[in-house]
C-alpha cells in the first residue's frame, strides 16, 4: 500500500533522480534507511520506475511528432496491442474510445519518415483497418515534468538546488553512453557503470550530472498511475482562437490532471492529455475551461482506460511496468 511517505520520495526523485538517500532524508525528516527500503519496495513491485532519454526543445535535431488513431478488427485489439508494443519507434500506446480503438506516440526526423513509417510499420499490421494522423507542433506541457506536488515549497527548493546544474558546453560521445546506461535506472550507481564504461568513478560521476543538467536530455521517474489513484485518462480535443491560445495554455500548466498539452493539426487546435481520478472530474476540468475560456470549443473528448505502453515500457492491466523496449527513436514529449 502507497502511503504519503511513498509519494512523498516519488515526488523528491521527480525533482531530483539522484539525490543521495542521506540528503533526501534530511529534507524529509525520515531516516536513510527507511527511504532506502521504500524505494527498493516500490521498484522491486514493479509500482515505479525511472528511465533517461534523448529529447526537449534543444535536442540537437528537430522532431515531428505525432498522434495516431488506430481502427482494429473486433476481437483483434489484444494482437494489435502486443505488434505496436513490440516496436521500439512507437513509445506509447493507448487504448480509447469513439471513433478509434487505439491511439500510439510516435516521433521521427521528418514528415517523410513520419509517412513511411506508419505506411510501412503500423497500417500494415494484421487486425488494424484504418490509422489517421494528428501532427503535434508547439508542445507546452510534457510528462517529464509533471510533478505529484507532495512536497512544501521549502522542500522543492532545497531539492533543486541539490540538483546537477552546470551542463556540458558541448555534446561528446560519452554523453550518448551515460544516456544509454541510465535508460532504465537514472539511479544506476557511478560504481557499477564503471564496470560497462572502464573509466573512473570520479570521471563517470561527472559526466552523469552533466548529462542530467544538458538541455537535451530528459529524464523522469513513472508510476503505476492507476495504484495511486489516477483510475483513467482522458484526451480534451479544443478549438482555441489563436489569440486565446497563451492564455489557455498558461492555464492549463496549472492543472494538476494536464500530463501533455501540445497545439496540432486538425479541427481542433489544441490537445491537453489528462489523468483523471474519476470521471466526474473531467466535468469539472471542462465546467472550468467553459467558464474562463467561453470562446474555447470543445470538439472532442475521448476516455482512455487503459495505458498499454508508455515511454517504452510495456504495463499491465494494474498499470505496472512489466519490460522495457528500447526506444527506436527517442520520445520528446511523452506524457
Amino acid at each position: 500500500m502507497v502511503d504519503t511517505l511513498d509519494l512523498q520520495i516519488i515526488n523528491a526523485l521527480q525533482i531530483h533522480a539522484r539525490v543521495p538517500w542521506a540528503q533526501l532524508g534530511k529534507i524529509l525528516r525520515v531516516d536513510a534507511s527507511t527511504i532506502s527500503r521504500r524505494w527498493t519496495a516500490l521498484t522491486t513491485q514493479r509500482q515505479v520506475w525511472t528511465t533517461c532519454y534523448e529529447g526537449g526543445p534543444l535536442a540537437p535535431e528537430q522532431r515531428v511528432n505525432a498522434l495516431v488513431e488506430i481502427r482494429c478488427v473486433p476481437g483483434r485489439r489484444g494482437d494489435v496491442i502486443a505488434e505496436l508494443g513490440r516496436q521500439g519507434p512507437i513509445f506509447s500506446v493507448h487504448c480509447t474510445t469513439g471513433a478509434r480503438d487505439l491511439y500510439v506516440m510516435i516521433s521521427t526526423h521528418t514528415l517523410l519518415a513520419m509517412d513511411t513509417y506508419i505506411d510501412e510499420h503500423i497500417a500494415v499490421i494484421p487486425g488494424i483497418t484504418a490509422t489517421r494522423t494528428h501532427y503535434l507542433r508547439t508542445i507546452y506541457v510534457e510528462g517529464a515534468n509533471w510533478r505529484l506536488h507532495e512536497l512544501s515549497a521549502a522542500q522543492v527548493t532545497a531539492l533543486e538546488h541539490l540538483r546537477p546544474s552546470d551542463p556540458p558546453r558541448e555534446r561528446k560521445p560519452v554523453h550518448d553512453e551515460i544516456v544509454a546506461a541510465l535508460a532504465t535506472d537514472v539511479r544506476r550507481t557511478a560504481a557499477d557503470l564503471q564496470k560497462k564504461l572502464g573509466r573512473s568513478i570520479s570521471v563517470i560521476s561527472r559526466d552523469i550530472d552533466a548529462v542530467l543538467a544538458a538541455p537535451w536530455v530528459r529524464w523522469r521517474v513513472d508510476f503505476a498511475h492507476t495504484l495511486l489513484g489516477w483510475s483513467a485518462a482522458a484526451v480534451l480535443w479544443l478549438n482555441v482562437p489563436h489569440s486565446d491560445l497563451e492564455r489557455i495554455t498558461n492555464a492549463l500548466k496549472l492543472l494538476d490532471n494536464v500530463r501533455l498539452c501540445a497545439s496540432v493539426t486538425g479541427e481542433a487546435n489544441l490537445a491537453a492529455f489528462l489523468w483523471l481520478r474519476d470521471l466526474q472530474e473531467l466535468d469539472v476540468i471542462e465546467s472550468r475551461v467553459a467558464s474562463v475560456f467561453p470562446n474555447v470549443m470543445i470538439k472532442d473528448r475521448w476516455i482512455v482506460p487503459r495505458i498499454a505502453k508508455r515511454t517504452g515500457y510495456i504495463l499491465d492491466h494494474d498499470s505496472r511496468r512489466l519490460r522495457f523496449v528500447p526506444l527506436g527513436d527517442q520520445p520528446v514529449f511523452e506524457h
